[in-house]
This record gives structure tokens, sequence and C-alpha cells, in this order.
């Protein structure tokens, strides 16, 4: 299978490491408006201009969109002349709807909609994925081997993509808030911010493996570091004056409602 990526910045080179991870052998093209993101790309990885993507010689199987939301029209203009060219196209584009990119590259087009986030660039990344009704059971699986290289996939409906980007696309955000917060907490209360730093970080990497790999809800792991009358109900008890919980629920409707407006 051939892959081509228009758009080389950071998510585009992420799912080029990923798959090269993958396999070392497998064939990418790309394309990139700025000649210093290409000049970054593997060697492996040859730059060509998308309007020659559709030649028999470059022709790939997928073709990924990873440039900003803004840009998708402009630079899918040329595929507007490739009446032969039917590849499974998959857009990582914030907000842009199928419907749009339907609108694009024409009422036949196989398009999948993905939600990503930043983790993954190392790997770790949360991706979910709505199919149009043009793509196969294959185009899935396609879209998922693909995505994989780069961390976990889910399917949802596209209707619950402006919730996916409110959770998961700008949920790293919330969380790095929140080590900040524990680091500037750990000084406040006498440590050093190298120790404070490294408490911080590895305390909610290991906390959110732990909730991965445990049967147990978050609310039941949270009862077990709870004694009564204890630091941590202490604790617990003035994040709840601060109104944590609903901040955070706040912060991911008020983001998926943002995300409705810029698709809108």
């Amino acid at each position: 299978m051939k892959i081509a990526i228009l758009g080389a910045g950071n998510m585009g080179r992420a799912l080029i490491a990923g798959l090269l991870s993958e396999d070392p052998k497998q064939s990418i093209i790309a394309y990139d408006k700025s000649s210093a993101a290409l000049k970054k790309l593997p060697k492996s990885v040859a730059a060509i201009a998308p309007h020659r993507w559709a030649e028999a010689t470059h022709r790939p199987d997928a073709v990924i969109i990873a440039v900003k939301p803004q840009d998708v029209a402009d630079s899918l203009s040329w595929a507007q002349n490739c009446a032969n060219f039917k590849p499974l196209w998959i857009s990582i584009a914030a907000g842009v709807t199928l419907a749009k990119l339907r609108s694009i590259l024409g009422a036949s087009a196989r398009i999948c909609r993905v939600m990503p986030n930043t983790p993954a660039l190392i790997g770790q990344g949360m991706s979910a994925y709505a199919l149009n009704d043009k793509c196969s059971i294959r185009d899935g699986k396609i879209t998922e081997s693909i995505l994989a290289s780069c961390g976990r996939t889910i399917a949802v409906p596209e209707k619950l993509m402006n919730a996916v980007t409110g959770l998961s696309g700008s949920g790293p955000a919330y969380v790095y808030l929140f080590i900040e917060a524990l680091i500037e907490g750990g000084v406040t209360a006498g440590l050093p911010l190298s120790i404070a730093r490294e408490l911080a970080i590895q305390t909610v990497v290991g906390s959110a493996l732990l909730a991965q790999r445990s049967p147990e809800s978050p609310a039941e792991l949270k009862s077990r570091v709870m004694s009564p009358a204890g630091t941590t109900a202490r604790g617990l008890m003035a994040l709840e004056e601060g109104g944590f919980k609903y901040a955070v629920i706040k912060a991911v409707t008020s983001a998926a409602a943002r995300a409705e407006e810029l698709g809108g």
C-alpha cells in the first residue's frame, strides 16, 4: 500500500514516523508548501507535488490530509481535475466535516474524518474517526492500520466528533495545565522545582496507566487512595471547593461547542 501525506507539519511527520516505525519499507510520498517542512522528511519519503499523485507511478491508495483547516480547500483544488484518482481520503483537519470534504472532493469520494491528538508525536495518540457512506469495511481497516501507528483508535459517528475534539483533541492541554498546577503546588509546599516536576509528571503517567489497565473505575481507584480524615480526603475537598470537576466538565463542553462553531 502506498500512502500520501498532504502537509508535513508536526502531525503529518508524526504519522510518517509512526508508519515507518511499523514498516521501514512503507511506501510514502508527501508534500508541503513549506520547503523547510519538506527538508525535515525522512530520506525514504519522496517529496512529490500533489498534482502528480494521479500519475500511475505515484498513485497512492490513501491520502492523508494534514493541513490547517483553513487551507483544506486550496490544498485540494488540484484533485478536482483528476477524475480517475480515487484514493481513500483521510482528513485530520480539525472541524472540517465530511460534508465539506465531499463538496471539495466529489460525491463519490471515499472519505474518513479523524480527530487525533498531540501524543501521537510520541506514538501515544488517541484518534477517533468517522467514515462517510462511500467507504467500505476495508477502508475502515486501512484507516485503523494507519492511525494505529501513532497510538490507539476508535470509530465514532460523525455527530460525536465535536465532543471527541473537546475531550481528547483538546484534552492534552488540560492535562498539561494540571501537571503545571501540581508542580506549582509542590513548590509552594516546599519542594525544589526539579523534584516537584519529576513527582508530578510520574504521578500523572503512573495514574493514567493504572486507570487504563485496571478493571476498576476511576471513582473506585480514587477511593483506594483515600483514608478516613486523611491527607487525600482533605486535598480532594479543597479541589471540590474550587469547583475542579465542574471546571473540567465545562472545559470539555466549551471546547466541543467551539469545534461546532468552527465546523459551521
